[in-house]
C-alpha cells in the first residue's frame, strides 16, 4: 500500500491544477485526457479512477503513474513519490520528536493546500474573534471534542487555518509546545481502508509501526512535558463515499472519541457542514457520555444547527479594506449585510480584480454576485440540468412564491428519484435545506431555500418563462398585483429591471413607473437604473445609442419632479445619470438640480465647482437661467452680492417671463421654479416667497388642484412663508388642508423632504397657538433630519424657529444656548454671520 499522504497529495494536487471541487468518475476521463495532452503520456481512466476511490485497488500503482502524476502537477522531486510507507517496509518511529516531525510536515501541507485554494489571497483573510476564543475554552475544558458546524460558504476552512497558525505556529502562541496534526478527510478516510479504526489511521498518516499505541504516545508526553496532541479535520463534504461507508466514517471517530474518554492529553476537532453534522449528530444523539463530551461553542443555534455566526461589520471592514486598498467608498448596507458570508467576499474580490472601480450604491453589486454565485454552484456544477428542473418545481410547488417557501419533501418524491444526486449537491451546497416540523402532531419534512435571494432569483427565472420572456406592462403588473404586500415583488422589480436593461429593451423600463410605488422605492428604482447603465456601458458600446433610441434618459427625467432632497437615492441617481448623459440638454437638468443640492448646502466651493460645469452649456431655452441663479447666490455667500444684477430687480418687480400656461408642470420647469424661490430666499423677503408661489399657481392652476407631489412640495414652502408673514385663519385652513394630504400617504406620493418642509410650518404654527414643547420636538426631530444630509439653508431655518419658541418663552438662557448653536453651525460650514438677517 502506498503513502496515504502522498496518494492524497497527488489527488489534492489534481483537482487543484483541474480546478474541480468535488470529483465525480465522469471527471475521471477529462484528467485522463488532460495528462495526456499535457505530457504527452498514457494514464488511463480506470487508473484514474482506482486513484480518486471510484474502482477498486487491487495493487500497488506502478513506478510509471507515480512518476506521470508527479509531473503532470509539476512537483519538485519526483523521487519522493515512491511507495515509503508499505505495510512491510514502514519506517520505524521511536520518539515523540519523530510523531511531531510527522505531524508538522502534514499540517504544513494542509495549510499550504488551504492557501492555494483560498478565493482571495490569503493574506487578506483574517482570523475569527469568536472561534479564538470558543477555541480557548474548548482546550482549557474536559471535553473531548468539538465542531465547527455551518451552512457552506461560512469560511470554517479558513477559519481553521488561522486557528492552527495562531495557537500552534506563531512565535508568541500559547500552545506552541502542543502537537497539531491538521488534516482533511479525504487524507484519513480512504474507502480501501474501510477496515482500519481511526487510531489505526493516524497511525499511517503519522508513521507509527500497527504495533504500537498512538494514545500512549500522546499520554506519555503529556506526563512527561504536560502537552496536548490536537487532531483537526477539515474537509468533510469532499468524502466522496457511499452512505454505509460514511455511516462506518462517523463510527470510526465515535470509537476514537469513546478511546479517549479519560486522556485530557488529545483533543479532536472537526468542519463540518449543517447537513454532514446532522448525520453525524443522528449516530450520537442517544448517548449521553457523547454528548457530555461535545463542547458545542458559545454560539451554538440549535434551530439553524450551527455555531458559525456569519462576518461582524467590523470584520467585513477589514477585508473589504485590504480588498480595496486605498478606495474608501463606502459599502451600502444591502451589500454589507450580503458579505457577511465569507462566500461572497470571495466573488466580491473576482468582481473588484476584474474592475477596480467597481463600486455602486445601490444593490447592483449584490445583485451581480448572486448572479454569480448561481454560475457557479449551479450552472457550471455536476447535474445542472437535473438542478434547474428541480429548482423549478420546487418553485412551481411555492405557487410561485405566494405561499409559503418551503415545500413538503413528500410532495418533491417523483423529483428526488429521478434527480437524487441534484438534489444532494444542492442541500451539501447550501443551496436547499431540509426541515422538520410537527404539522397536526405528526412530523414532516420540508425543503427550502436557505437563502431568500437565491429563491428570488429562480422564482423571476420562472415568472420569465411562464411570460415566455416578454418583459411588458403585463408582467409588470402581474408582479404588482400577486405580490403586493409581500417583500418579494420589490425584489423582482429589480431583477426585472437588471433583465431588461442587460437585453437592451430600455423602452420597457417605461412600465416600471407606472407602478404604483413608494417615493423611495421610484427613487432607489431610478439609481438601480442609472447605475445599471453605467456598468453595461463599460463592457457594450452600444449602450448609450441604445440610450438614445429608447429616449430612457426623457423617462426617467419626468421622475425627477418630486425633489426629493433628503432621500440619498435621488442625489446619487442623478449624479450617475449625468455620467451617462446622452446629450447637453440632458446635462444641463442634472446638473442643475445638482446645483440646487449645492446651494441648498451653502457650500461655496461646491458651488463655485458646479458653475465650472454649467458655464460652457447652452441655456438659452431656460426662462430663469440655473448658471446666473446660482452665480447670484455664489456672490451672497462669498459676500459680493450683486444687488444690481436684472435678475435680482426683476425678484422685486417679479417681472419674469413664466412660460405660458403649460398642462403639466416638467422638470425643467420645476427646476426654474424652485431656483427663482431659492434665488429669493438669499435676497428676497416671504413677501417675495409667497408673490412667487401665487405667480406660479395662476399659470398651472389645474395642476395644483390636482394634489400632485411638485405642487404640494410648493404648497408646504408657501405654507410656512405664510405662517411666518401672515399668521391667522387662512394659514390656519391652509395648514388644515397639508395636515390632510400629508395624513393620506397612500393616496398622495409624498417625499420625505416635503414632510419635513411640512413640519417646519407645524412647528412654527404650534409656537403661535403656545404649544412650545410640541413645537420644540418638530423642530428639533427635523433639524436632525436636514443635519444628516447637510441641507444647512434648512437647518438654519429650523434655528430661527427654536429660538423664537424660547423667545416667546422668555427663556434668555435658552435663547442664546441657540444662538451660539447656531453660530457654531455656521463657523463649522464656512457659512457668513450676516446670512442670519435675511436667510428664514
Amino acid at each position: 500500500m502506498e503513502d496515504i499522504f502522498t496518494l492524497n497529495e497527488v489527488k489534492s494536487l489534481i483537482l487543484l491544477k483541474t480546478g474541480i471541487r468535488t470529483i465525480t468518475p465522469a471527471d475521471c476521463k477529462r484528467i485522463s485526457i488532460e495528462i495526456s495532452k499535457t505530457l504527452n503520456k498514457n494514464v488511463s481512466e480506470t487508473t484514474i479512477k482506482r486513484l480518486f476511490g471510484f474502482a477498486v485497488v487491487k495493487h500497488n500503482f506502478s513506478k510509471f503513474t507515480l512518476t506521470t502524476l508527479a509531473e503532470y502537477v509539476n512537483k519538485e522531486d519526483e523521487r519522493n513519490w515512491t511507495p515509503t510507507l508499505s505495510s512491510s517496509t514502514q519506517s520505524q518511529v521511536h520518539t515523540w520528536s519523530d510523531i511531531r516531525s510527522h505531524a508538522k510536515k502534514i499540517t504544513n501541507f494542509t495549510l499550504k493546500g488551504i492557501k492555494n485554494r483560498s478565493g482571495i489571497p490569503y493574506e487578506m483573510t483574517i482570523s475569527r474573534k469568536f472561534a479564538e476564543h470558543d477555541f480557548e475554552d474548548f482546550m482549557k475544558s474536559d471535553y473531548s471534542y468539538t465542531c465547527f458546524i455551518s451552512q457552506p460558504g461560512y469560511g470554517r476552512t479558513i477559519l481553521l487555518s488561522h486557528l492552527v497558525e495562531n495557537f500552534f505556529q506563531a512565535e508568541t502562541a500559547i500552545h506552541l509546545d502542543s502537537t497539531v496534526l491538521f488534516l482533511t478527510a479525504s487524507n484519513i478516510f480512504n474507502p480501501d481502508q474501510h477496515h482500519l479504526s481511526f487510531e489505526d489511521r493516524l497511525k499511517i498518516q503519522l508513521g507509527i509501526p500497527h504495533q504500537e499505541s498512538l494514545l500512549e504516545h500522546i499520554q506519555k508526553n503529556h506526563i512527561d512535558r504536560g502537552r496536548k496532541f490536537i487532531v483537526v479535520i477539515d474537509g468533510f463534504s469532499e468524502v466522496m463515499v457511499k452512505g454505509d461507508l460514511k455511516k462506518q466514517m462517523f463510527e470510526n471517530i465515535i470509537s476514537f472519541i469513546c478511546s479517549i474518554e479519560h486522556n485530557d492529553a488529545i483533543k479532536l476537532v472537526m468542519s463540518m457542514r449543517t447537513t454532514t453534522w446532522m448525520r453525524f449528530y443522528d449516530c450520537i444523539r442517544h448517548s449521553a457520555f457523547l454528548k457530555s463530551k461535545w463542547f458545542p461553542g458559545n454560539y451554538y443555534n440549535p434551530d439553524e444547527v450551527s455555531n458559525v455566526p456569519p462576518l461582524t461589520g467590523k470584520e467585513i471592514d477589514r477585508i473589504i479594506h485590504m480588498i480595496n486598498k486605498s478606495d474608501d467608498h463606502e459599502l451600502n448596507t444591502k451589500l454589507k449585510s450580503q458579505l457577511k458570508f465569507p462566500l461572497y467576499i470571495q466573488l466580491y474580490y473576482q468582481l473588484k480584480e476584474e474592475d477596480p472601480y467597481f463600486n455602486y450604491s445601490s444593490s447592483i453589486t449584490f445583485h451581480e454576485l448572486i448572479s454569480r454565485f448561481i454560475q457557479e454552484k449551479i450552472y457550471k456544477s455536476n447535474y445542472y440540468t437535473e438542478k434547474i428542473l428541480f429548482l423549478k418545481k420546487v418553485i412551481q410547488l411555492t405557487e410561485y412564491g405566494k405561499k409559503a417557501d418551503a415545500v413538503p419533501k413528500d410532495l418533491l418524491i417523483a423529483e428526488l428519484s429521478a434527480f437524487k444526486n441534484a438534489y444532494m449537491e444542492l442541500v451539501s451546497e447550501g443551496i436547499l435545506v431540509e426541515e422538520k416540523s410537527q404539522d397536526d402532531y405528526q412530523p414532516r419534512e420540508y425543503v427550502r431555500f436557505i437563502y431568500p435571494h437565491i429563491f428570488e432569483y429562480f422564482l423571476f427565472i420562472e415568472l420569465l418563462e411562464k411570460f415566455h420572456l416578454q418583459v411588458n406592462w403585463t408582467f409588470f403588473e402581474f408582479i404588482q398585483r400577486n405580490y403586493e404586500n409581500n417583500n418579494v415583488r420589490f425584489h423582482l422589480l429589480q431583477w426585472t429591471v437588471r433583465f431588461i436593461i442587460r437585453i437592451g429593451d430600455f423602452s420597457a423600463l417605461t412600465h416600471v413607473f407606472d407602478l404604483d410605488l413608494h417615493h423611495f422605492e421610484r427613487n432607489y428604482l431610478i439609481l438601480f437604473i442609472a447605475e445599471n447603465i453605467q456598468f453595461r456601458a463599460r463592457y457594450s458600446p452600444d449602450t448609450h445609442k441604445l440610450l438614445a433610441q429608447h429616449k430612457l434618459h426623457d423617462i426617467l427625467i419626468k421622475q425627477l419632479i418630486n425633489f426629493d432632497f433628503i432621500d440619498s437615492c435621488y442625489k446619487e441617481a442623478i449624479t450617475v445619470l449625468a455620467d451617462v448623459a446622452d446629450n447637453e440638454e440632458q446635462q444641463v437638468i442634472y446638473q442643475s438640480i445638482l446645483a440646487i443640492f449645492d446651494v441648498m448646502s451653502m457650500d461655496q466651493d461646491s458651488i463655485a465647482l458646479r458653475l465650472t460645469k454649467i458655464a460652457a452649456m447652452d441655456l438659452t431655452a431656460w426662462s430663469i437661467n440655473p448658471y446666473e441663479v446660482c452665480w447670484l447666490i455664489y456672490l451672497k455667500l462669498s459676500n459680493r452680492a450683486d444687488l444690481s444684477h436684472p435678475l435680482i430687480q426683476d425678484l422685486e418687480k417679479l417681472r419674469y417671463s413664466f412660460a405660458e400656461n403649460r398642462v403639466a408642470i416638467d422638470t425643467k420647469q420645476g427646476i426654474s421654479y424652485l431656483m427663482l424661490i431659492l434665488l429669493n430666499t438669499f435676497y428676497g423677503t416671504d413677501e417675495g416667497t409667497i408673490k412667487i408661489i401665487q405667480a406660479i399657481t395662476k399659470q398651472h392652476p389645474r395642476i395644483f388642484s390636482k394634489r400632485s407631489p411638485f405642487p404640494i412640495f410648493i404648497m408646504n414652502i408657501y405654507g410656512i412663508a405664510c405662517s411666518k408673514l401672515n399668521p391667522g385663519k387662512k394659514t390656519d385652513q391652509m395648514e388644515r388642508i397639508l395636515t390632510e394630504i400629508h395624513r393620506n400617504k397612500s393616496r398622495f406620493k409624498l417625499t420625505e423632504y416635503s414632510e419635513c418642509i411640512f413640519m417646519m410650518m407645524q412647528a412654527n404654527q404650534l409656537r403661535l397657538r403656545g404649544e412650545f414643547v410640541k413645537a420644540y420636538e418638530y423642530s428639533y426631530e427635523t433639524l436632525q433630519v436636514f443635519k444628516r444630509n447637510e441641507l444647512n439653508l434648512n437647518c438654519i431655518m429650523i434655528y430661527d424657529i427654536m429660538i423664537a419658541i424660547f423667545q416667546d418663552l422668555n427663556d434668555m438662557v435658552k435663547v442664546n444656548e441657540y444662538k451660539y448653536e447656531r453660530l457654531c453651525f455656521m463657523e463649522e460650514r464656512k457659512i457668513p454671520h450676516r446670512l442670519l438677517v435675511t436667510v428664514g
